[in-house]
């Protein structure tokens, strides 16, 4: 069952009593029965949490995340007040907030997701360890080789450990040379059998590339300056899994996804629930073609790209 934290107690009452949400609406939200939200509101009542206001300090950080579900129609979205105090890096402490988010609704689906990045790396590994012996892990597509813990192999077997769950993995990288040996490939049991089970996620946890040197494609020796040149006269501003999209969340340079191993942006858009974690206000463009484009359900993000995505 979902551990229920004093901040998610604060969401509840807050979409009840300042939302007007019901609270067969807010179950749906937090995983949890109709009894359970009512017994939570009856107790924040009784332990003075609700009088006619939501006290609480971190009300400002609560407004946020409703003003940033409104904005882009999400189910659901958390803001982390990070500190430069904390001895933790910016992605340690989004990658905590996530990961106690993902454990609490993990037992919920049968079949998750797996991408790269480092952002997917800072999640997995401040996970806790929970059994879900009943859920199947699939890599959405294929991988980076290693590159500094952030290759799908890697994060897909370390997720499984700490599940107890079955890994399907994709063994192939994640672009090759051109669309003929995609095709190939594509024709070869165990990816074929491995992206089918892919399409059938009901569950995904993702973070958002970037274009450039920086970029994890670049950095593994996929692409080069010429690509990048390329996909900026192209529009693109972010990828997920080597998918890349622009502004709007459009697939961009087909020549460079016809040669893409893994789920295309139209099935990852079909998965029921999507969780993008996002840190670092330089994510800021590429998560914003990812909202708009309806990859995300849930936002995980830090305060200032919250702020950054609120303005746009």
């Amino acid at each position: 069952m979902r551990e229920i934290s004093d901040r998610d107690i604060l969401k509840i009452c807050y979409l009840y009593y300042n939302e007007e949400k019901t609270q067969e609406e807010i179950s749906r939200l937090f995983g949890l029965s109709r009894f359970k939200v009512s017994r939570i509101l009856k107790e924040a009542r009784k332990n003075g949490i609700i009088t006619i206001t939501i006290n609480d300090p971190r009300i400002d950080l609560t407004e946020t995340e409703i003003e940033l579900a409104k904005k882009f129609d999400l189910d659901q979205s958390i803001v982390v007040k990070t500190t430069e105090y904390s001895g933790k890096s910016l992605l340690d402490q989004v990658g905590e907030a996530a990961a106690r988010y993902l454990r609490g609704v993990i037992h919920n689906y049968s079949v998750m997701g797996v991408t790269w990045g480092h952002t997917v790396y800072h999640v997995v590994s401040h996970l806790q360890p929970v059994e879900a012996k009943h859920l199947s892990l699939v890599q959405i597509g294929g991988g980076l080789g290693t590159i500094e813990g952030a290759d799908n192999n890697m994060l897909t077997m370390m997720l499984g450990q700490k599940l107890g769950a079955q890994a399907h993995l994709v063994p192939a990288p994640v672009i090759v040379r051109n669309r003929a040996i995609r095709d190939t490939l594509f024709k070869e049991k165990k990816i074929h059998e491995t992206l089918d089970i892919a399409r059938k996620a009901d569950l995904v946890l993702f973070g958002v590339g970037l274009i450039g040197q920086e970029g994890l494609l670049w950095r593994s020796g996929f692409l080069n300056k010429r690509d990048a040149v390329q996909l900026k006269r192209s529009g693109a501003v972010g990828a997920i899994c080597g998918r890349f999209f622009d502004a709007n969340g459009r697939q961009c340079w087909d020549q460079l996804d016809d040669r893409t191993i893994g789920l295309n942006l139209d099935e990852l858009r079909r998965i029921k629930h999507k969780i993008c974690v996002a840190a670092g206000k330089e994510k800021t463009e590429a998560t914003l073609g990812a909202l708009r484009g309806r990859f995300v359900n849930v936002l995980i993000t830090d305060q200032e790209t919250a702020a950054e995505l609120l303005a746009q």
